[in-house]
């Protein structure tokens, strides 16, 4: 078991990865950038303008123009099949999926996916340009025999396969048991780093159950927990299968409703982050924190 100094340094070290990205020093350089907002009840919040939005890095950065996102997505299904768990069904877990791809092809035409397992090793199970009748019939035959997975070996395996990706506009869309064991070998600061290089958002949903040993796995919960916020994504636990079902929805209806805002940046340094603001009560804004290089 790692000492909680070493959780507490490796937690460190992560962070401060996660974080850095090169100084700005082009004040007149168009950037972008995705953005989710939801009310106060997770619901996207549509008809928001440039005059709703602040940006600031460090200073308040000029907003050019504020529009929803229509470019395609492109998003890998990432999931460790729930395991051997009678609260979580293969079919629980199909029907959360299937729901989820359902609203993206719906709200987002064109739109591409694949799907990667990580019970026990990590499979390209569909790989990107396969056609949507197999993705389809795929998770529908979801199923383990393993009790362990590996998060952090997966996401570092995603990251490489949105090198690929058809469009820009990238999810990581991830199902996961925190009950199960994860057996990863991969360090929580290199996954985050190669989270900032990708240039995707996690989103995430994480099954628990009640009982001893149902969850517990620090580095893997900070990856989530971290990976998640700084990416501009989404990490709910829910304790049924009910519970993913309604979340992955909740999930696909802020990722098609995204908005693209254009700015002009200027100032900040190394280690400074991007806050995406919303001048209304009570909204939550999905923003990425951490500047692609």
């Amino acid at each position: 078991m790692r000492s909680r100094a070493g959780f507490a340094l490796a937690f460190a070290l992560a962070s401060a990865t996660l974080l850095s990205h090169p100084s700005i020093s082009a004040p007149f350089d168009k950037q972008t950038v995705l953005v989710a907002v939801a009310d106060n009840k997770g619901k996207p919040v549509a008809g928001l303008t440039a005059a709703d939005f602040k940006i600031s890095i460090d200073q308040p950065q000029e907003i050019i123009s504020v529009e929803p996102a229509t470019e395609p997505l492109s998003i890998v299904l990432l999931t460790d099949r729930l395991g051997l768990e009678s609260s979580y069904t293969p079919f629980d877990l199909a029907r959360a999926l299937q729901g989820f791809v359902k609203i993206i092809r719906s709200k987002v035409s064109g739109s591409h996916f694949a799907l990667t397992t990580f019970d026990g090793p990590v499979v390209r199970v569909v790989p990107w340009g396969q056609a949507g009748a197999d993705l389809d019939r795929t998770i529908g035959r979801l199923s383990t025999v393993t009790r362990e997975s590996a998060l952090r070996d997966a996401l570092m395996d995603v990251c490489q396969m949105m090198r690929t990706a058809p469009t820009g506009r990238r999810v990581i869309f991830t199902v996961f048991a925190g009950y199960r064991p994860d057996m990863s070998t991969a360090r929580t600061d290199i996954v985050g780093e190669a989270l900032r290089l990708c240039d995707a958002s996690l989103w995430v949903v994480e099954a628990r159950t009640t009982g001893e040993n149902s969850f517990g796995n620090n580095d893997r919960e900070m990856v989530v927990d971290r990976g998640s916020a700084f990416s501009g994504g989404m990490r709910e636990i829910v304790a049924s299968a009910i519970g993913v079902d309604t979340v992955a929805k909740q999930m696909a209806e802020l990722i098609a409703s995204q908005y693209l805002i254009t700015y002009a940046p200027g100032g900040g340094t190394r280690n400074s982050t991007r806050k995406v603001m919303v001048a209304r009560n009570g909204l939550k804004v999905y923003a990425p924190g951490w500047i692609a290089k």
